[in-house]
């Protein structure tokens, strides 16, 4: 083991910089041509197509005028199947052009199913339709791209209704037409027909997100919900989702002595969004407790358990996870006792929206180890998730989301992907590994704990995103078995709890020191991105790349202090900044030592590269729910180039030639290179391909040893590097906009880590000069005074 002197010490803060104005600014740049793609049927095939389709309108003109004579003033709308190669952007505005009339977009949503939904008014429009469809040759490419059209009619899960039980209490969405006069005078048709018939019952209506309203119903039998069926507005109707706490644990029937808040020393803060705080951490609790509910239908226990963990989950382990020793709470009881009140997803959600707005100006971290039982779509976000993600944006903070647990461990059946909630964007989802192994447990220490849901995300998005100590399980005689993690009940008594609602409290712990620690202003971005840089995997994990990224997210975070300072051999750079339509960031100057050439004249070291963007998001758009998406690419070319702006398609002056993006998998060997430094090894490496856009936060960690062969040419000194990121917009919101006047960008942070894995190259102070001398403007992150450095932390 290399002894380090006084000068390894891992003091160094991490550095921001900026783009230079002018210098580093880019504008984007057309492309393309007008050639039809392969797929465009042509001659008899393209005819049968036009007359399977002009059929297809034909059977559902009855429907849509039944509909539209019950109903008048209210649009029907019809559904056209999309086939996959056609789901690119570059053809949605053809599909925009063929279902409008008179320049009135009609196109109103995306299904998760791929189909386009669009607005009918009146009968004529189907005429029109039809016409089109007839003049086949003109519109070969829509007629082309269109498996089917059909009506749409209500999405309809029923509830199942027990013999104890008379009423079911459904959730319905009605359409946003994108017109709010003609939006409201639909709802007030709806309660109309709700309350003309005695079958129905309209409980509440809750705000979900700026434009989306869910309405509470109950129902008092199945085949009534049929008569809802031709009111053209209803969107779908499904079972209200009830909260649910999936846990197990034990009492050692000991009790524990909890530290008192030192009155000279500042702490962290954290909103704890759960079933209460009790007595026995009273002196950390700031302000009275917010609640709806009478004290008598409370149970503090979770509450006060998670709370615990967040405080002094190292203290209870004995081990130094977070390095957080007190942590500030505001208490938020925002569900009841389950076994005295039913808590549905709509009261769930008024109650968080109503407890951070609460607060939102002074607190920014929120803990939410609660959630819905029921486990995402593939290809559509959940109604819960995307409420959080309204209500984080609409209070600017950040909350900390538990995956979710499952019991298919018990029947031997694999982990369920993440529960309703756990799929918000702007939120960081936590899942649970194993923090020790007993002998009948079934997760070895380290690994994916056996109840911890897992991912991907709706539409393939890495969620959870990353990893903590939530407990393990396995058989002990057949019987269940809990090696669970340790906090405290609301009487003071140790437990010990497994679940994935107890390593998330850890996550908030991290992230509240964090923003503690940095006197920076608050910034969820930020945030998100210097912990998701942190995460690496457990060293016993050997699973493929894509099994982590589903099970551990991008892996355990590490402690706040690690987080923001280097040692002398490595450099850590921020890029925030905001990326408008139409521009892009080119820095051809990006600061990459000289010092890290090796004897052979090729660029040696770690590059570790992580984005986290804020994605425009849009409601009812199914899969394409993220509506814009950031590209990083980072790089080496041979020189700058002059331009000729005079050309139609060139709008920069300054070019490169030569350019290779070295954040591309295809160019390391799939083995280990030789000579690669022990301590960067395969279940470290996470070099991740985004060929599927719009994942909101990506990550690469690549070893330049790691080249084959072959590609060793592209960092060969004199090579200069370049750092590149570039938007991307889908063609609903780019209508959206215009129609709003709306100009449109994304927030965004981009952290890069050099590394010298030999640890021999100042690569800190030869950044930080490079910086200088290409005139970037940068600094040290911003931290408290009184920060405590230890100068040995564990070697990557």
């Amino acid at each position: 083991m290399e002894e380090r002197g006084n000068g390894s010490q891992r003091n160094l803060p991490i550095r921001v910089f900026e783009k230079r104005q002018q210098v580093d600014e880019r504008l984007t740049e057309g492309g393309g041509n007008d050639q039809p793609p392969k797929w465009v049927l042509q001659g008899e095939e393209l005819q049968i197509r036009s007359k399977l389709l002009q059929t297809n309108v034909s059977s559902v003109k009855e429907n849509i005028e039944r509909k539209l004579t019950k109903f008048s003033y209210i649009p029907a709308v019809i559904k056209a199947k999309i086939s996959d190669q056609a789901l690119a952007k570059s053809h949605r505005s053809d599909f925009v052009q063929f279902f409008n009339t008179l320049k009135q977009d009609k196109i109103i949503g995306f299904s998760e199913n791929h189909e386009l939904l669009i607005r009918i008014d009146k009968l004529a429009q189907l005429s029109e339709i039809t016409q089109k469809l007839n003049k086949f040759e003109g519109n070969a490419k829509i007629i082309s791209s269109i498996e089917s059209i059909d009506t749409f009619d209500p999405i309809i899960e029923l509830s199942p209704v027990g013999p104890e039980k008379e009423v079911s209490v459904y959730r319905i969405q009605l359409f946003d037409y994108k017109d709010t006069l003609l939006n409201k005078k639909i709802f007030e048709a709806f309660k109309q027909l709700l309350s003309n018939n005695n079958h129905f019952r309209l409980v509440k209506s809750v705000k979900y997100t700026d434009n989306v309203e869910m309405h509470r119903v109950i129902v008092d039998s199945a085949e009534a919900l049929e008569e809802l069926e031709d009111f053209q507005a209803i969107m779908a109707i499904e079972p209200m989702p009830r909260m649910e706490v999936v846990e197990d644990d034990f009492f050692d029937g000991s009790t524990t002595q909890i530290p008192l808040p030192i009155s000279d020393i500042s702490y962290p803060i954290v909103g704890v969004l759960d079933s209460g705080i009790a007595d026995v951490l009273k002196p950390w609790v700031v302000g009275n407790r917010y609640t709806n509910y009478p004290l008598d239908r409370l149970n503090s226990d979770h509450g006060s358990f998670v709370s615990g963990i967040i405080g002094f989950g190292d203290l209870f382990e004995g081990q130094s996870y977070t390095g957080v020793n007190g942590c500030h709470f505001v208490d938020c009881a925002i569900f009841p006792d389950r076994n005295k009140e039913t808590l549905y997803e709509d009261d769930l959600i008024d109650n968080v929206r109503e407890a951070i707005e609460k607060y939102s100006d002074r607190i920014k971290i929120w803990n939410m180890s609660i959630g819905m039982g029921y486990e995402v779509k593939h290809f559509e976000f959940s109604k819960l998730g995307m409420a959080l993600d309204n209500i984080q944006d609409e209070n600017d903070v950040l909350i900390i989301k538990s995956a979710g647990n499952c019991r298919n461990f018990l029947s031997g059946n694999p982990n369920g992907r993440i529960a309703g909630g756990a799929d918000s964007v702007r939120a960081l989802t936590v899942g649970s590994i194993a923090h020790s192994e007993f002998p009948t447990d079934i997760a070895r220490k380290n690994h994916l704990s056996p109840f911890s849901r897992i991912g991907p995300g709706p539409a393939s998005i890495i969620k959870p995103d990353l990893v903590h100590y939530g407990g393990n399980a396995g058989f002990h005689n057949n019987n269940p078995s809990y090696n669970g993690v340790s906090s405290i009940l609301s009487d003071g008594r140790k437990a010990v709890k497994v679940g994935t609602s107890f390593s998330t409290p850890r996550i908030s712990s991290i992230a509240a020191d964090l923003n503690h620690k940095m006197k920076e202003d608050f910034d969820p971005i930020l945030l998100k991105c210097l912990i998701l840089h942190s995460c690496k995997y457990p060293i016993e994990v050997t699973a493929s790349i894509n099994d982590k990224l589903n099970e551990l997210g991008f892996g355990v975070p590490k402690a706040a202090n690690e987080i923001l300072f280097n040692d002398p051999y490595e450099i850590t750079l921020i890029l925030r900044d905001t990326l408008h339509k139409g521009d892009f960031i080119e820095i051809l100057d990006f600061p990459f030592p000289q010092s890290l050439v090796d004897q052979s004249g090729h660029y040696n070291g770690q590059i570790f590269v992580t984005m986290v963007n804020h994605p425009i998001l849009e409601n009812g758009q199914a899969s394409e729910y993220c509506q814009s998406n950031l590209e990083v690419k980072l790089g080496t070319y041979d020189q700058k180039k002059q331009r000729d702006i005079t050309k139609r398609t060139i709008r920069n002056e300054i070019g490169r030639d030569g350019g290779h993006n070295l954040l591309r998998a295809s160019i390391y060997s799939k083995k280990k290179a030789q000579g690669a430094h022990k301590t960067f090894s395969n279940t470290e490496k996470m070099l991740v391909q985004y060929g599927d856009k719009f994942y909101p936060n990506k990550k690469y960690v690549l070893d330049l040893s790691e080249l084959t062969p072959g590609n060793k040419k592209y960092i060969k000194s004199p090579k200069s590097w370049y750092l590149k990121v570039e938007g991307l917009y889908r063609d609903f919101i780019e209508r959206t906009a215009e129609r709003s006047r709306m100009p449109l960008s994304q927030e965004f942070c981009v952290i890069i880590t050099i590394r010298d894995p030999q640890r021999k190259t100042p690569v800190y102070t030869d950044v930080t000069r490079l910086l200088d001398n290409f005139n970037f403007i940068h600094r040290n992150i911003q931290v408290e005074q009184n920060i405590q450095i230890r100068g040995d932390l564990s070697s990557e």
